[in-house]
């Protein structure tokens, strides 16, 4: 429920009817003599006694995860990982690195949540996620351990029959009265870019949001007439099939850095550990196991 902020999406992930939930949260509720949820209309949020209550609960499941971690067999390494991803981290990042930890450590289960508009210390502190990955040109948080992974291209694209720039951007003053397609408005990329609009003081024509860079390369494909910003790595294979053509940027090099966040603490989860120490070793850097 905290982390869907849904008695629906929370029931079809429980396998329970949506009147069993909201009953059983109504039954905590007036155990407890606090409301732990506000309801506006079809949204939901904790209240602070809700959000008192999950990092109660948060603590209880890390006790429990630690007594079953230091007692299961030290052969077997299992448990559940909570990623939280940005899309095209998930879709060209990480496939090889699950491909071959599933290998090694067939017993841990995954589950990707998309990195929309956290604020990374509440959802760590809450329980609910245990690593996740973050597009920034920086990043840091003394609680939390934050690691730059690699440099990250950005690139833009368009239609190759599009010819608003004629195949070059000379200046950030050429988007001037310009079509955007961008991810959602608190992608790190996206705003990184708007910040160097804003000291500019461009105006855009026009900015289409799109969820997801597929979803944006699927438009554009189909000859929509704008341009996109998007992680080279996302785009290779349709550069080379010549379905979309990379515009030449001309202005200071535009890039981000991926980062691998997890929290400080004491006890981190061997399932964790693991999956760290997996993803330093693809991108070549040193394994530590401490931390």
């Amino acid at each position: 429920m905290a982390r869907l902020l849904s008695f629906n999406k929370a029931a079809r992930v429980l396998h329970y009817a949506q009147s069993t939930v909201s009953s059983q949260i109504q039954s905590l509720e007036n155990s407890l003599g606090e409301t732990l949820i506000n309801r506006t209309g079809n949204k939901i949020c904790l209240t602070p006694a809700g959000v008192m209550l999950l990092k109660y609960t948060q603590r209880l499941i890390n006790i429990e995860s630690e007594i079953l971690s230091n007692f299961k067999d030290l052969n077997e390494t299992s448990g559940n990982l909570i990623i939280t991803t940005p899309h095209s981290v998930a879709a060209y990042y990480l496939p090889p690195v699950i491909k071959e930890f599933q290998q090694k450590y067939p017993n841990i289960c995954f589950e990707f949540d998309s990195c929309v508009g956290y604020n990374f210390n509440d959802i760590f502190n809450a329980g609910l996620v245990d690593v996740a990955f973050l597009f920034n040109s920086n990043f840091s948080d003394k609680l939390l351990h934050v690691e730059e992974l690699t440099k990250v291209n950005l690139v833009f694209v368009a239609n190759p029959k599009d010819n608003t720039f004629d195949g070059v951007i000379e200046s950030i003053d050429d988007f001037h009265d310009k079509t955007l397609l961008l991810s959602k408005s608190d992608c790190s990329y996206r705003m990184i870019f708007e910040k160097m609009l804003m000291r500019a003081d461009v105006k855009l024509r026009k900015i289409q949001e799109v969820n997801s860079p597929e979803a944006t390369k699927r438009i554009l494909e189909q000859g929509y007439k704008g341009v996109a910003l998007l992680p080279e790595i996302t785009v290779q294979d349709q550069l080379v099939k010549g379905t979309l053509k990379c515009i030449q940027w001309n202005g200071q090099p535009f890039n981000a850095k991926l980062f691998m966040i997890w929290k400080k603490e004491k006890f981190q989860t061997e399932a964790t550990k693991v999956f760290v120490q997996a993803v330093r070793k693809h991108f070549n850097k040193p394994c530590n196991p401490d931390n």
